[in-house]
Order: structure tokens, then sequence, then C-alpha cells
């Protein structure tokens, strides 16, 4: 089967709420990972965001079945006919958009490309995190 690989920070991290309905059926391989660019907490919403930037964002570096990517447009509300979320009526351009980076290893050696999913633009109320990473809600 064919595979892709995702580069992750948020929700979709191993014990993040949407890794196992999203990545845990197709997951193949995972490792610890970074990639360029600057992470914001959207604390009103209980997620992050990234954007391309002189940065280091901490994530993993998923190989998942191929299939997982139209639950993962899905979920980040990608439509990759129309760049446009799947839900919207208008012609508002949605925010995320599904591109491929660069990853590397903590030790910034360079690992492969991956799919990743940012914004152009933290929304208001976004807090930067200049640690590069964000961490998983306490339950």
């Amino acid at each position: 089967m064919e595979t892709i690989d995702v580069f992750v920070y948020g929700t979709l991290k191993p014990g993040g709420v949407y890794h196992q309905q999203y990545c845990g059926p197709y997951l193949k391989k995972s490792q610890s990972a970074q990639a360029q660019g600057l992470l914001y907490d959207l604390p009103a919403l209980g997620y992050p965001v990234m954007t391309m930037g002189k940065g280091w964002v901490k994530g993993y570096l998923f190989t998942l079945d191929a299939a997982a990517i139209t639950g993962l447009d899905y979920l980040e509300g990608y439509n990759p006919d129309k760049g446009k979320h799947p839900m919207n009526d208008d012609d508002s351009e949605e925010d995320y958009v599904r591109q491929r980076i660069m990853t590397f290893d903590l030790a910034a050696q360079p690992l492969k490309e991956a799919w990743i999913y940012v914004m152009a633009e933290p929304p208001n109320g976004a807090v930067f995190l200049s640690t590069g990473e964000w961490p998983l809600p306490h339950t």
C-alpha cells in the first residue's frame, strides 16, 4: 500500500485528542522530528497553529497509509481540489494550507520531506510558543 509522510505538531501527536481516530489506524512509523516555522497556541480553541518562519517547531514525523490524507484534510478543513473548506458555501479562502516541507531530527539533521498543515498568519488571539512545542492539554 502507498504511504505518505506527515509532520504533526498538535492534536494529532501521540496522546492528542485526534491521534487515534485520524492517525492510529494508518500509522506505519513515528519518530520525533522538527520543522522550521513558528508555533502559536489558540487557547480558546484548544489547538495550535504553525506558520512558516525562522524557528523550530517540535512534533512527530509520521509515515501513514496514503488513505489517511482524506481524513486529515477534512479535520484540518483543507479541500485539495479547491483550497477551500468543504463545509463553506462561500468563496472565502481556507485558513490552513497543506504543503510539503523538509523535516529534521532533533539534532537538526535533514530527514525527509513531509506534508504539513500551516497558516499564512496566526489568527487573532494566538499566543506565540517560544519553545516551539505545544504541550498536550492535561486531562
